[in-house]
């Protein structure tokens, strides 16, 4: 039989000096962090969500855990040095998008250095869904960004026309006969991309399938994004042509409420796909 696991208070105080630690080293990253996931325009507004959720799904794991033996790996050491490594030289040259990554390394390193590669391997999913709370360098949102919105333009132009309704564009410029409409980075669908990818991670390990189809719905989760943004534009473009630029623009119900739209749309079609990929299993 394995042993089951205890934690004393000494190990428990060790984890809490360790937290305190790492808050005071990273003390700079996570108030950059915070201003990411507070930004007018973020892309991580969920990056609050994301330690929780790791932390829920090793929470259903603790019976197995308690029955996993712990071994320390000295290669978490290692790992941990890298990390501290990147922390510093994000920091020297104030690239903080480095600095964070460096936390993901930091949590793995000191995971397998604690309590040893059993343990990682039954949390690994946990571990890995940390990733998702680092916002990407400005420089990488704003390349990915551009053909997103040229996307979203053209189709959204592409579908209003065949409606019969007169539309041209031109760029991120769309113009319609109550006036001109920009695609803004807000509905380039990229929020949306970094939000299914989280989510198709989630359910893909939460569906019941093999590890190949897995991936197939992970790797879904792209194209169910931007179809999504797909059609939010032409929602916009059909509300300002029909009731005014004002029912649509940014702030409105109309605006947003459409953003929310086409989340729960493509989080159905999550959710079916997967029904379906189970129903095939």
């Amino acid at each position: 039989m394995k042993k089951n696991n205890t934690y004393p208070l000494t190990h428990i105080f060790g984890l809490a000096v360790i937290g305190v630690l790492i808050a005071i080293a990273y003390k700079l990253t996570f108030l950059w962090m915070y201003d990411r996931y507070m930004g007018a325009d973020s892309y991580y507004s969920h990056g609050f969500l994301v330690p929780f959720v790791s932390l829920f799904f090793i929470y259903q794991q603790r019976d197995h855990l308690r029955q996993t033996e712990q071994k320390s790996n000295m290669i978490g050491v290692y790992i941990i040095f890298f990390a501290l490594l990147l922390h510093v030289l994000g920091t020297v040259f104030y690239i903080f998008s480095i600095s964070g990554f460096s936390i993901f390394f930091l949590v793995i390193g000191l995971v397998l250095f604690l309590f040893g590669t059993k343990i990682s391997k039954i949390i690994w999913f946990p571990l890995f869904f940390l990733v998702f709370m680092f916002p990407l360098p400005m420089a990488v949102i704003n390349l990915i960004s551009f053909p997103l919105k040229m996307l979203a333009a053209k189709a959204g132009v592409w579908i209003v026309s065949l409606l019969g309704v007169p539309v041209y564009g031109e760029g991120f410029n769309i113009y319609i006969p109550a006036g001109h409409l920009l695609v803004g980075n807000p509905c380039s669908g990229l929020r949306s991309l970094i939000a299914f990818l989280a989510l198709g991670a989630v359910f893909a390990y939460l569906a019941p399938i093999g590890t190949a189809k897995k991936w197939f719905l992970y790797f879904l989760s792209i194209p169910i994004a931007l179809l999504s943004n797909v059609i939010r534009v032409p929602i916009l473009i059909l509300v300002s042509h029909y009731w005014g630029l004002e029912a649509a623009a940014p702030d409105t119900f109309v605006h947003t409420g459409s953003g929310m739209l086409v989340f729960i749309i493509g989080f159905l079609l999550l959710l079916a796909i997967a029904k379906v990929l189970e129903w095939r299993t």
